[in-house]
């Protein structure tokens, strides 16, 4: 039977609602990738959490830093 994997909907603009969501869909591929055993990962699964991941970078990369103010 094949790994049901964790759908992909659009990730928020908002970092931390993006990272939440990164996090939530991340844990879930964790699940499938550990229930699957010694089945391949999708390469589409992997590339979506890599450029999610990517996402996220550059836009905390692009949040000023409010710290200062």
């Amino acid at each position: 039977m094949a790994t049901t994997w964790p759908q992909v909907a659009a990730w928020p603009n908002d970092p931390r609602e993006h990272a939440a969501y990164l996090s939530d869909y991340l844990r879930k591929a964790l699940v499938c990738i550990d229930s699957a055993g010694d089945q391949p990962v999708p390469k589409p699964l992997v590339k979506t959490m890599i450029a999610a991941m990517s996402v996220l970078i550059s836009k905390f990369q692009n949040t000023p830093d409010l710290s200062a103010v």
